[in-house]
């Protein structure tokens, strides 16, 4: 009896994925401040990263000899994902094969209110990849206004979004995100629009919007005090930006990386530090086509030889 057990565990391990604890030598280390590139070792325990620099791995130490490949922080992506997207593929292959660690689901406004209900089987059954919520402004509306949208929300209304919204950034969502160009969100006043910003704003969190002309999220911005991304420009979401040689490798990362984990408030990921979660990639820039050489996230190899693994090793962030 006690054999069964057993054999479901080991069906079990290639689907969770483990950390490997392993040292990554002879890479070019970009480390997504937008500083300038070193040669470093990047040593790697219990998913974190435990040391980087110059040293000497052990002699019993796993080595990954990446010689003349770029290591760089695991690549921060809000724009690509929906929340019933990422439920019906948990394993983002194609997000994965091009170097993104996290995505910031929800950035049309779709995101649910209720976070927790929505993390949770991912706290039990991970993803390839870190996620991250944004409350969704059309589900708040939908929620709370029915069928019967297609007018400004009235005060009794505004007060129960907020409500909602609230409930949302204490549950673990980083901001709040509105597509004001379709409908329901398209509807809405710039009155309603501010008040749950400065819901967003006590505690610290993002407004991504797409806005119905240019000057609305500078308005918000400044009378709620909250950053907003305008996701109207796009950007290049990876690999036409690495190679933008006006832009550099360097500045190019930080863009990917660092700076858009900085303006959402995912604390230490978009950087490879001592301590910092093992998020990273590993490519050849002068073969991007192919894509990444390996992905790491939370330390577990992903993606090995640019095909996506078993492995899921991502972490349902709040």
């Amino acid at each position: 009896m006690r054999i069964i057990p057993a054999i479901v565990l080991l069906f079990l391990v290639p689907l969770l994925g483990f950390s490997e604890d392993l040292v990554i030598v002879n890479g070019v280390v970009i480390d997504g401040t937008g500083k300038m590139r070193s040669s470093a070792n990047i040593r790697i325990r219990d998913g974190k990263i435990s040391d980087i620099g110059v040293f000497k791995p052990a002699a019993n130490e796993m080595t990954l000899d990446v010689r003349g490949m770029i290591v760089a922080p695991g690549f921060v992506d809000f724009q690509t994902l929906s929340p019933s997207a990422i439920q019906k593929d948990p394993g983002a292959g194609e997000l994965v094969s091009r170097g993104v660690t996290t995505a910031v689901l929800g950035f049309d406004g779709s995101g649910p209110y209720s976070v927790e209900d929505f993390m949770l089987p991912f706290d039990e059954k991970p993803a390839a990849l870190n996620i991250a919520l944004l409350v969704g402004h059309a589900t708040i509306r939908r929620q709370i206004m029915g069928a019967n949208y297609r007018r400004a929300a009235n005060a009794d209304e505004l007060v129960r979004m907020s409500e909602l919204v609230s409930d949302a950034m204490k549950q673990g969502a980083f901001g709040f995100a509105t597509d004001l160009q379709q409908e329901p969100s398209s509807f809405s006043t710039p009155e309603e629009l501010l008040a749950l910003a400065k819901v967003v704003a006590k505690f610290g969190g993002t407004v991504m919007l797409r806005a119905r002309d240019s000057k609305e999220p500078i308005a918000i911005a400044r009378d709620a005090k909250v950053p907003v991304v305008d996701i109207s420009a796009d950007s290049y979401s990876f690999s036409k930006l690495i190679q933008d040689k006006a832009l550099g490798l360097e500045r190019a990362i930080q863009r990917m990386s660092s700076t858009p984990a900085s303006r959402f408030g995912i604390r230490e990921r978009g950087v490879l530090k001592k301590g910092a979660p093992a998020d990273l990639v590993v490519f050849n820039p002068n073969s991007l086509v192919s894509g990444m050489k390996y992905v790491l996230v939370n330390g577990t190899i992903t993606l090995k030889d640019g095909e996506p693994t078993a492995a899921r090793a991502g972490q349902a962030l709040r």
